[in-house]
């Protein structure tokens, strides 16, 4: 039996990361402004019709994928 271990790995790690976001503003184009949670500013393509500004959602390929959950952040340093 043969496995392909690096290959494996590969499959757990590939494919697009996501990023969480807020969405500030739609803009008449068909992009959102976003700030993500480190403070960067940036557009992306679409946005989801049914939510009130702001509200957060995930961000994949510079596309609005999917609404995230409204949940407190921190970040603790270790």
């Amino acid at each position: 039996m043969q496995t392909d271990l690096w290959g494996q790995f590969g499959a757990l790690v590939s494919g697009p990361g996501r990023l969480l976001a807020t969405v500030t503003a739609h803009n008449a184009d068909g992009t959102s402004s976003v700030t993500t949670f480190e403070g960067a500013m940036t557009r992306v393509v679409g946005h989801i019709e049914s939510a009130s500004i702001p509200y957060n959602v995930w961000i994949v390929d510079g596309r609005v994928d999917a609404a995230a959950p409204n949940l407190p952040l921190s970040n603790l340093s270790v």
